[in-house]
């Protein structure tokens, strides 16, 4: 498949990112918690609990649950009621259906060995494991990235930059967008990166361009001048 874009955004996607990394590690050092990075299972049930839900609200939940129950065996062998009123504790939304998934996942993984998947298909055949929650399981457990894993941000900032489409909006497709332009060895740090810069600088109706780390390399569409 040929790049959507020239060699030169080439280059410049991986100025961007090459700045915007060091940063990003500062930040998520400082604000991100990894203990529970260590077990797959435990950022499986993370990812799982993480849409349209505080990141700290997810982990909290999944810290409840293993306080009573850390394995996929011993999760397995929950009631639905237990965990369903967990998630609620913790206001998790979406509990009934999460409460679910975190079961049938479960067991799922006991029949398969208690291992976490370490790619991408495998993974989505997990109830409760869309193709996001799956990329962020990957990178965080397992530090792979087979593809880049769009959010709200990077999609917003990414347009932003110039570096997809405007009009592009599934994020699948700027995820494609993104793979073209960006080195591979860097496919990783994209979200993190953007994730941060989203947080703390490049707001959605007023970014703060003013001393921007990348303001040079930024086509700043749709920014008021």
């Amino acid at each position: 498949m040929l790049p959507l874009f020239p060699h030169e955004d080439t280059d410049r996607a991986h100025e961007i990112f090459e700045r915007l990394k060091p940063l990003a590690d500062a930040f998520w050092a400082e604000h991100d918690p990894i203990e529970f990075k260590s077990n797959p299972f435990s950022v499986m049930l993370v990812a799982m609990l993480s849409p349209r839900t505080k990141t700290q609200e997810s982990r909290a939940a999944m810290r409840a649950i293993f306080d009573i129950a850390d394995t996929p065996e011993r999760v397995a062998t929950l009631t639905y009621e237990q965990i369903q009123a967990i998630l609620t504790k913790h206001n998790i939304q979406f509990p009934d259906a999460k409460a679910r998934h975190i079961l049938q996942a479960s067991a799922l993984l006991v029949r398969n060995g208690n291992i976490v998947p370490r790619t991408l298909g495998a993974l989505m055949q997990y109830p409760g494991m869309g193709w996001k929650t799956s990329l962020l399981t990957l990178h965080l457990a397992y530090d792979l990235a087979p593809e880049i894993c769009v959010d709200v941000h990077v999609a917003r900032i990414s347009k932003r930059m110039g570096l997809v489409n405007r009009q592009t909006e599934k994020p699948q497709a700027v995820s494609r967008e993104l793979m073209d332009i960006v080195p591979h060895d860097l496919w990783r740090w994209v979200n993190a990166c953007l994730v941060f810069f989203g947080k703390t600088r490049c707001y959605p109706s007023q970014p703060n361009c003013k001393g921007c780390p990348v303001y040079d390399l930024c086509d700043r569409v749709g920014v008021k001048q």
